[in-house]
């Protein structure tokens, strides 16, 4: 062929794909298509109508152009109303069982020491609580994934697909853009590993990519927990919305998110035209759906276990070291003996328990004390409670009975022992002292550890944000996985009372309020992607550009929706609640606005 007529060949192919945006080929292609359906509309004719099947009777309803977004709206408020809000409350029941597994491991770690713990006792407690921490939150994530194992089953997940279709692209995804971001916790409860490796069967190159940046917002069930914590503190009262707040608003703003990238730095990426097979609906399996729970949970577990540990060992040691100088441990020793001289003084010289706890007996006395504490907070049952009583009787008498106050019983009659019972009011005294010097030391050592030092210089910086020096410890440890966020905090705001880690926020962030909680859910949201579905994104583009541009876009948008929401709502001397309602109006108002934007390959496909 003469080179004239190619090169002539060319330039008007590339005319053509600069104006429609869409190569000839799929042009034509789609032309074909679309004469070939109006031939066979003129053409064909049905003598006899066939009866219609149960599926296509649904679908008439489900996939109704106005009932079936209602529907969709409806089912998914359902799933998490039953697996969020309902599986928050059976976390109540759940912990005492993970606090007394806790109560065990103590148990068989070296004894506590006055004032400072060996590394041993210190370090294992602090990977357990993060551990269970992030444990207590199963029952939400078998509840969700069950019902979404029924949806699987039933048939209704394709259906979703094709009904956000008709929403997606007008924000330059696909309708196969659903099940990535589902996988990937399109509302709650996702991976974004699986979301994005699930992108490849997107054939539109432009959807696809633009599904790849925003799947890493999505509510992945390692940014759960915080969201479940800071609610329950928080929120308590609008529990139910704010959950479905959470669900919605990463959607809403991704999709925001596409659209803006659709028209900027991937408007020229090709398209393609969306095909769906419809399965028929099915009755779901019982094995089916609790396997495929029971997979995903165990994934989950899995997970936790192995990176949440890892991480946890390194926030240990990045939280404790260099630890206080020698200057200041002498200081509290000083300080803790003399709340000892002053407990020796106020039971007397006289009381016969002087020489029970004196000198290392005294130790030896809190270690008793919390061994039956723990024994009996984990009986269950008159029995088992009587065997524990004789066990820590026989063990040490004279422990036991101050232990239990003076008051306790001999040969089945109750006796009552005035020197014990003085006794126990003055060690009541001397705990709450010690407890209040070793929380000292607590605070001391994290703030002087190399996370405590970079948590503390970006505090100026992200006070606007309201995020103080613990959060930022916790935003950088969960950098590598998101579940060490709430297990970060677990171990930094530690208690020796076994509490729940709403019960130690509370307590000790007494200058929290609603919108801190809201921004640091909201940046969390928005954060970057964990390093493993980094490195999904980098496979799957086959840019570390694409990742790197990954890494860095959530910093700065989860930035300034913090700073809008502390900030801004303070300045409005905006309440939590109403916060949450003025953010969520506007990104919807902002999605709507981008959606109704069209570039040039959107009106293509509205006239084909």
């Amino acid at each position: 062929m003469d080179r004239n007529i190619i090169d002539y060949v060319e330039k008007k192919r590339e005319e053509i794909k600069e104006k429609e945006g869409k190569d000839p080929e799929r042009i034509i292609s789609l032309q074909y298509n679309k004469r070939a359906m109006q031939i066979a509309s003129k053409c064909i004719k049905e003598t006899k109508k066939g009866q219609q099947s149960l599926t296509s009777k649904i679908d008439k309803i489900v996939l109704n152009r106005y009932f079936g977004p209602i529907i969709l709206l409806g089912i998914i408020y359902l799933l998490y109303h039953f697996s969020i809000v309902q599986g928050y409350k059976i976390t109540n029941y759940t912990w005492p069982i993970l606090a007394s597994f806790r109560d065990l491991i103590i148990l068989i770690l070296p004894p506590e020491g006055l004032l400072f713990d060996p590394l041993l006792r210190s370090m294992t407690l602090s990977v357990v609580d993060g551990v269970l921490a992030v444990l207590n939150y199963i029952p939400i994530f078998a509840i969700l994934y069950t019902l979404v194992a029924v949806l699987e089953d039933v048939g209704y997940i394709p259906r979703m697909t094709f009904i956000m279709d008709r929403v997606f692209r007008h924000f330059g995804l696909h309708g196969q853009s659903l099940f990535p971001l589902v996988l990937g916790g399109v509302f709650v409860g996702g991976c974004a590993i699986p979301g994005v490796m699930a992108t490849r069967g997107i054939k539109d190159e432009r959807a696809r990519l633009a599904t790849i940046l925003i799947v890493p917002l999505m509510n992945c069930a390692a940014k759960t927990p915080l969201y479940l914590l800071l609610i329950g503190i928080f929120f308590a009262q609008y529990q139910s919305f704010v959950i479905f707040f959470m669900a919605t608003i990463t959607l809403i703003i991704a999709l925001s998110v596409s659209k803006l990238f659709s028209l900027t730095i991937l408007k020229n990426k090709e398209q393609a035209p969306f095909v769906l097979e419809m399965p028929p609906y099915h009755l779901p399996t019982v094995g089916g759906v609790l396997r495929r729970c029971i997979e995903r949970l165990w994934i989950f577990i899995r997970k936790m276990v192995t990176v949440v540990v890892a991480v946890m060992i390194l926030v240990f040691v990045l939280t404790n070291f260099p630890g206080i100088n020698q200057e200041s441990r002498s200081n509290y020793q000083s300080q803790m003996n003399r709340i000892v001289d002053k407990f020796y003084r106020s039971i007397g010289e006289e009381s016969p328990y002087r020489a029970v706890l004196s000198g290392d007996n005294l130790e030896s006395y809190i270690n008793y004390s919390n061994d039956y504490s723990l024994a009996k907070r984990g009986a269950n049952g008159a029995k088992k409670e009587d065997i524990i009583e004789q066990k820590f009787r026989e063990r040490n008498k004279d422990f036991y009975i101050i232990a239990n106050r003076g008051i306790y019983r001999e040969e089945g009659e109750l006796t009552r022992d005035k020197d014990a019972i003085q006794v126990s009011k003055a060690l009541t005294q001397f705990e709450r002292s010690r407890k209040e010097i070793r929380a000292e030391i607590h605070d001391k050592t994290v703030i002087g550890s190399v996370l405590g030092f970079v948590g503390r210089k970006l505090e100026p910086i992200t006070k606007y944000a309201g995020f103080n020096w613990r959060v930022n410890i916790a935003l950088i440890s969960s950098f590598a996985t998101k579940e060490s966020s709430v297990a970060t905090l677990g171990s930094i705001y530690k208690s020796d009372e076994g509490a729940s880690l709403e019960q130690k926020v509370a307590e000790q962030e007494t200058g929290w309020t609603p919108l801190h909680a809201l921004a640091i859910m909201l940046f969390m949201a928005m954060y970057p992607p964990c390093i493993p579905t980094l490195l999904a994104v980098r496979l799957e583009t086959g840019s570390t550009k694409w990742m790197l541009f990954a890494t860095f876009y959530p910093i700065i948008l989860g930035s300034i929706i913090a700073v809008l929401i502390f900030s801004g709502g303070s300045s409005l001397g905006l309440t939590g609640i109403q916060a949450v309602i003025w953010f969520y109006v506007l990104a919807i108002i902002v999605m709507i606005l981008m959606g109704l934007i069209k570039n040039r390959t959107d009106e293509i496909n509205d006239n084909l």
